[in-house]
This record gives structure tokens, sequence and C-alpha cells, in this order.
């Protein structure tokens, strides 16, 4: 796509935000404040309530398939970053799983928005709802004791400050392990990603949580460990860092906004089916897992 291509898109986007009031379309969606002491995960707050902990470690820019996205410095993450094995270790907290990230900024990342592999780099979509870890999750079969992971896709992009619902599906790659490691520290470097996870899928099939949705959302929420034949009274887990804890505040608006965070707000989301999407010229991105050099 042109940069022009990109930019009328913006424009258009920003024109139809920011007019005047007008009868609601099938095109569009109004999107309420939540009840109660939360943020939509659509809530605009999510493009600049982050912005001062991201800005020193890497770039926004406007991706032709999925709008405004924040990208890693590959210096700082090197060629064989993937989000939730790199550079991090899974944690049980509060009846959840929780990644706990090596990287300074990864607090924001791997608790707000999601990750999509798209044209050779990982690219972070804001979003505004805290979760431990949004991933999605695969338990082995029988006579497999593995468990697998991996970055739970967009539903929505950013274009000109309006979430737009995505007109693609995106399927992120799987990172496998053994279900007794999972808890091992610096979990990426025992697990099995890429070209090299690919045969284990069929070997496993997805794990339904018993709460299925968050806010009509797939729910994020693993298989609990004793599931996986683990004992968490057994392990000595982490406690929760000072980057972890900010994480949680940021999560609610009662003490988000003395941080600084803006207040929820009533927002548009405009769904965008396939053919709308091809429409402007927004097109789903080459797939392909991405290659990793070193197992």
């Amino acid at each position: 796509m042109s940069a022009i291509r990109v930019s009328a898109l913006v424009v258009l986007a920003v024109v139809a935000y920011t007019g005047p009031a007008r009868a609601q379309t099938d095109s569009e969606q109004a999107v309420p404040v939540p009840p109660g002491d939360e943020y939509a995960d659509t809530d605009p707050s999510a493009l600049t309530d982050f912005r001062p902990a991201l800005d020193p470690y890497g770039t926004w820019t406007d991706d032709p398939s999925y709008g405004t996205v924040w990208t890693p410095d590959p210096a700082q993450v090197g060629p064989t970053f993937q989000p939730y094995d790199t550079a991090g270790s899974w944690d049980w907290a509060d009846g959840d799983y929780v990644w706990l990230s090596d990287y300074a900024w990864g607090w924001v990342c791997f608790h707000y928005g999601r990750w999509a592999w798209s044209a050779g780099r990982w690219l972070w979509i804001p979003g505004r709802d805290y979760a431990g870890a949004w991933v999605s999750w695969r338990v082995g079969d029988d006579d497999f004791g593995l468990v697998g992971w991996a970055p739970m896709g967009p539903d929505w992009i950013w274009v000109g400050g309006v979430a737009m619902t995505l007109g693609f599906p995106s399927q992120e790659p799987w990172t496998f392990a053994p279900s007794g490691q999972l808890f091992t520290p610096g979990i990426g470097a025992h697990a099995a990603t890429g070209n090299r996870a690919a045969p284990v899928l069929a070997h496993t099939r997805p794990y339904v949580s018993a709460q299925p949705t968050v806010a009509g959302a797939p729910a994020p929420h693993g298989p609990p460990p004793s599931v996986l034949g683990i004992d968490v009274a057994r392990l000595a887990l982490p406690a929760l860092s000072a980057h972890e804890v900010r994480a949680r505040q940021l999560s609610r608006p009662s003490t988000a906004e003395p941080l600084g965070a803006r207040a929820p707000a009533a927002h548009v989301t405009r769904p965008s089916s396939r053919a709308a999407a091809a429409s402007r010229g927004w097109a789903a991105p080459s797939r392909g897992a991405p290659a990793r050099g070193r197992r």
C-alpha cells in the first residue's frame, strides 16, 4: 500500500470520528464506558497512556495491515524475538498465569494489547484491558506431556485514533514445552517454536477455559497447574516486580488516573468486513512463522 493511500485512510477515519453527531450506521458501533472500575479494550486511551513507557524502546508506525502499531527496537530484542517466549518466564498469581518479562517495557506489551507477526517483524497493537498474558493455550494428548501457547491475535486495529475491527484472521505461531518445565526460568530456551513447533500441533488440542470469554472476547486463561501435574505450592515462584505492580495499577481507572492515565471514554468502533477492508486497500499480511535461529 502506498504512503498516499495510508494517509488518505487515516484522514477519512479522523474526519468520520470527529465530525458532527449523526445516526449510527451498520459500519460503526458505539462502545459505552464499561460499568464499574474498568476500561474497554478499545478505549482510545490505549494510544496515549503507554507512550511514555514505550517511546524510549521502539518505534510507532502506521502499518498497512494493522494500523497504528509499536515495534520494539531490533537492536534490543534481537532477530529471534518472539512474544511470551524470549526473555521472560511464567508465574502463577491470583489464580492465573502471568508473564514476567525481562524487558523494561514488557510490563506494558505483555499485559495490554495484542501482538501480530507481519512482514518479518512483530508488531504490538495497543489495547487497554489488562491480563496476566494475552495468549491462547493448547495441551498435549494423553501420551504427550506438553503445553503450548501463542500470542492471541488482535480483533481490532487503530486508524487515525479510531478502533476498527480486523477484517482478516490473525493466527500467531505456537511455542511448546514439556508441561513440567512451564515455570522454568527463561522457559524460551527449553521450548520449541517456529518450524520445530509445527509437528507438535497435531498432538495437542486447544484448552478451553471454564470462563470462555472476557467482555465478549476469548479468555486468555490457561490450564491450571494441577491439570498439568504441577504443584505450585512446591515452587519458589518470584514475587511480582514493581513493573508488574504498576501494570495492575493502570488496569483500573481508580488507580490509573492518579498516575496520569486518562479516564474511560465512550467511543466508536467501526466493524470492517473482509470485503470492506479490501475496498479500502487494506490487505491481510503474508503469513508464515518467524524464522528462529536458536532452536
